[in-house]
């Protein structure tokens, strides 16, 4: 359904563990259109459905060039599990045995589609989790793929948002 809507759109984005849908949010606000969506939790995506009028697909883990097609796109968006990496919980990263590997997940998908831009959200602990080490091979990894890259910490109170709440944003621009 969602790929559908891409004829004539020069501004498109593929929604990775989209959650209730919140980037996606401000990615149409924007004018981008979303043209493929995936969270895991049934919850969130009957929320997202809710939401937008589109169930987004399961388990990334179970992708597949051959089993769904995710087109090309302008933006690669994904607020991948903060839990390995927030101050409240073990803090165990990427030695977490599902959800602190999932940024490779989404390196498969830089590495296969090259999209122009990747966008990612996570906890403010990711700035400095495991002394800074997550971090480095975080940007390592899209440097190793031709991005530049660049991150800070916001917080949605600062932008009309009746809420405060500080995340991590970190945006990476194709170079090569």
């Amino acid at each position: 359904v969602e790929q559908n809507k891409v004829e004539g759109k020069k501004f498109t984005f593929i929604d990775l563990f989209c959650g209730i849908g919140g980037i996606r949010k401000a990615f149409q606000n924007a004018g981008a259109t979303c043209l493929f969506s995936c969270d895991k939790d049934p919850f969130a995506r009957q929320t997202y459905y809710a939401n937008f009028g589109v169930l987004p697909y399961g388990d990334i883990t179970s992708l597949s060039q051959k089993k769904i097609r995710i087109p090309k796109h302008t933006v690669l968006c994904a607020g991948f599990p903060c839990q390995p990496f927030s101050h409240i919980g073990k803090r165990e990263g990427f030695s977490h045995p599902t959800q602190g590997t999932m940024f490779y997940e989404i390196l498969k998908i830089v590495e296969r589609k090259k999209p122009k831009i990747v966008f990612l959200e996570n906890v403010p602990g990711m700035k400095n989790h495991d002394q800074g080490k997550t971090l480095h091979v975080i940007l390592e990894s899209l440097k190793d793929l031709g991005y530049e890259c660049s991150h800070a910490i916001l917080n949605s109170a600062d932008f009309g948002v009746p809420q405060s709440r500080k995340r991590f944003y970190l945006v990476g621009v194709k170079s090569k």
